[in-house]
C-alpha cells in the first residue's frame, strides 16, 4: 500500500482552536456502473448488508469514516475522494490502495523555527475553520485496485486466487483481502501518516511538489528520529544528507513523539533478534520461510559454519550436495542465488545442520533487505531457515575468512519491544532500496503485533476495533482526540471512544449504530438484533465488560427513531 502525493498545496498562518467530534464524509468518484457503483450482486457478507459489490464498497467506506471521525476532533468537515482504479498488479502482488491529502496548509518559519506543513484535513482541525479546499472538492485523495483477483487492462492477472472482502467483522477468508482495513489505512495517510522529507535529496519539504516549501518541516517529519545520529530530523545539524541516508537505513528512522512512544510498550510484543557471536550481526530484520518450522529460541542456536560444496563459481550456495556430516550439528550459513531456498536448506539439513541463514550476495534483487523465502517442490526442508541482508551476510563470511568461531541464536533482548529501537521508539519503514510512497511514511514491518500502517496488508490487523498506535502518531501531530464515551443518539453507553493502545470499542459502537438503522431500513427488531450482536461480539473478544455490553444494549432499546 502506498502513499498518494499531494496534488495541490496552499499556504495558510494557522492558529489552535477546540473542537467537536470530526466528520469525515466520503465522495464516490467513480462513474457510473464502476467501482463504488459496480451493480454487480453480490450477497451481504460478515455483518455488510449491501446487495451489490458497489453497494458493499460504499458502505465500508462510510463505516471506516464514521470509526476515524468518532475518535478525532475537527470543527471542519472532511471530505475523503474514493475510487477504484487500475494501480499496479501482477499476479503475486500489487498496490492495494494510494491516499494522501489532496492540499496541505503550513504556517511560516518564525526566527530559529522552521515554517510547518500540515495535511489539509489536519490542518483544518488545527485552524478551527475551513481554510481551503482542492479543486476536486476533496481533503484526502484515495484510490484502490480495481482489479483484484481478476485481470488488470492488458490482460496480465492481478494477484491470482485473491479478491476483497467486504465484511466488517474481521473474519476474512484466507487469501482475501480485508477492504475495511485498507480504507482505513488509506484514510490514515491523509489525515497525516505521511512525511514530505525527499527520499533522495534528504530535503524537507519536498516531496509536497511546491518549491515555496523546500525547507519546511511537516507535522510527520518534525517527530521522526534518527538513531545513526542520536537526533530528530528536524535538529539544526541534521544535514539533507543524513536525513537521505536514515531513509535508507532498516532500525534507522524511528517515531519520537510522546504520545506513541509511551504506547509502545502496551502494543508491542518483546523482540525476538537474530545475534551472531564474533560479529557485530544484532537485528530484528531477518527474513523467514514459509517452509520448515518457525525459527525459535529453543531450536535456533549453534556453531555457525560457511557451507561448501566446492561447486561453480560460488561453493557456498549449498545448491550442490554438501559433504556427509559437514555441518553436523552446526547452523550452515549459505550465500542466496541460482537455486530455490528450500534446495539449500535441504542441503545443508543432509550435511546435518540443524538449521540455516541464507544471505543475500551483490548481485540480489534488493540487497538490503532479508527477503521472505518460498517452499520449493521438489524438496522438504525441516529446519529452520531464516534470511538476512548483504551487509549481515558480509559479516558473518568476514568473520569466518578471519578464523573467528562464531555462534547463532534467537532470542528476545531484555527491554527491546518487536518494532522498537532500544529507546521504545517505532520505528519507521526504511528498505534500503527507497520504495516511492511508501517508505518513511509507515511503520517497520517488523513490529509484533502487526500494525494497521505498516507498508503490506496484514492478516492479523482488525481496524474495525483496533487502530494500534496510530492514534498515538495522530495526538503527536496535533489531532484532538475524543477521550469521551459512545453514544447512541443521545444516551451514554459508557464505552470510552477508544483506550490507548488504539483500542477503538466505542468507535465501533456508533459506527454499527449507523450501520444497524441502514441495514434495518425502519425495522425496529431487526435494528436491536443488530445492536445487540454488536454489543456481544465486543464482549466475546474483551472489548467490552459485561456492564458495557448491557449499556450498548439500553441505549439500543431507548433509541425511539430509526
Amino acid at each position: 500500500m502506498k502513499v498518494q502525493l499531494l496534488t495541490a498545496v496552499v499556504a495558510a498562518t494557522l492558529c489552535a482552536a477546540s473542537a467537536q467530534a470530526a466528520i469525515i464524509t466520503p465522495v464516490n468518484q467513480d462513474p457510473a456502473g464502476k467501482g463504488l457503483n459496480d451493480t454487480t450482486a453480490r450477497a451481504p457478507e460478515g455483518g455488510n448488508p449491501g446487495v451489490s459489490v458497489g453497494e458493499q464498497r460504499r458502505i465500508v467506506y462510510q463505516y471506516a469514516a464514521d470509526l476515524w471521525g468518532a475518535v478525532l476532533q475537527s470543527n471542519v468537515e472532511t471530505f475523503v475522494g474514493a475510487s477504484f482504479q487500475d494501480l499496479a498488479c501482477t499476479a503475486t502482488g500489487g498496490t492495494l490502495g494510494s491516499a494522501g491529502a489532496s492540499w496541505v496548509g503550513a504556517s511560516a518559519p518564525s526566527g530559529t523555527q522552521l515554517g510547518m506543513i500540515y495535511h489539509g484535513a489536519l490542518a483544518n482541525a488545527v485552524n478551527g475553520s475551513r481554510i481551503t479546499i482542492s479543486s476536486s472538492g476533496t481533503d484526502i485523495t484515495s484510490r484502490f485496485n480495481a482489479n483484484l483477483g481478476g485481470s488488470n487492462p492488458d490482460g496480465t492477472p492481478c494477484m491470482t486466487g485473491s479478491g476483497w472482502y467486504y465484511g466488517l467483522d474481521g473474519n476474512t477468508p484466507a487469501g482475501q483481502i480485508n477492504f475495511l482495513d485498507v480504507v482505513m489505512h488509506e484514510i490514515g495517510h491523509g489525515l497525516g501518516f505521511s512525511g514530505f522529507v525527499g527520499y533522495t535529496s534528504g530535503r524537507l519539504g519536498e516531496r509536497t511538489g511546491i518549491s515555496a516549501y523546500y525547507g519546511y518541516s511537516d507535522v510527520y517529519t518534525d517527530n521522526a528520529f534518527d538513531n545513526l545520529t542520536g537526533k530528530r530530523f528536524t535538529d539544526a545539524s541534521m544535514t539533507n544528507a543524513l536525513r537521505a541516508t536514515s531513509i535508507k537505513t532498516r532500525g534507522a528512522p524511528a517515531w519520537d513523539g510522546t504520545s506513541a512512544k509511551s504506547q509502545t510498550p502496551l502494543w508491542l510484543d518483546p523482540a525476538l533478534v537474530l545475534s551472531v557471536s564474533g560479529t557485530s550481526v544484532v537485528s530484528q530484520f531477518f527474513g523467514t520461510a514459509s517452509f520448515g518450522p518457525a525459527a525459535t529460541s529453543a531450536n535456533f542456536s549453534g556453531p555457525v559454519v560457511v557451507a561448501n560444496d566446492a561447486t561453480g563459481a560460488d561453493t557456498a550456495d549449498a545448491c550442490e550436495a554438501l559433504p556427509a556430516g559437514s555441518l553436523a550439528g552446526k547452523v550452515a550459513y549459505v550465500n542466496r542465488g541460482t537455486c530455490a531456498f528450500e534446495i539449500k536448506a535441504a542441503n545443508a539439513q543432509a550435511a546435518g545442520a540443524v538449521a540455516a541463514i541464507i544471505g543475500n550476495v551483490a548481485s540480489s534483487a534488493d540487497p538490503g533487505t532479508a527477503p521472505g523465502m518460498a517452499e520449493d517442490a521438489s524438496v522438504n526442508a525441516t529446519i529452520p531457515t531464516l534470511s538476512v541482508n548483504l551487509n549481515d551476510a558480509n559479516l558473518i563470511k568476514a568473520a569466518a575468512q578471519a578464523g573467528t568461531a562464531m555462534t547463532a541464536a534467537l532470542g528476545n533482548v531484555a527491554g527491546q519491544m518487536a518494532g522498537a529501537d532500544p529507546s521504545g521508539r517505532p520505528l519507521l519503514y526504511a528498505p534500503a532500496t527507497v520504495a516511492s510512497g511508501s517508505s518513511f511514511s509507515h511503520f517497520e514491518s517488523v513490529l509484533k503485533p502487526d500494525a494497521l500502517m505498516e507498508p503490506a496488508n496484514s492478516d492479523s490487523t482488525d481496524a474495525a476495533r483496533i487502530v494500534d498506535l496510530t492514534l498515538g502518531v495522530f495526538a503527536d501531530e496535533g489531532w484532538g482526540l475524543n477521550s469521551g464515551n459512545a453514544r447512541i443518539g443521545s444516551c451514554d453507553t459508557g464505552v470510552k471512544l477508544f483506550k490507548a493502545p488504539g483500542m477503538i470499542a466505542g468507535a465501533n459502537v456508533q459506527a454499527q449504530d449507523r450501520l444497524c438503522r441502514v441495514g434495518a431500513k425502519g425495522n425496529r427488531g431487526q435494528y436491536l438484533r443488530c445492536m445487540n450482536d454488536t454489543a456481544s461480539s465486543l464482549k466475546a473478544i474483551g472489548m467490552v465488560n459485561t456492564v458495557e455490553q448491557a449499556g450498548i444494549r439500553s441505549c439500543a432499546a431507548k433509541l425511539t427513531s430509526l
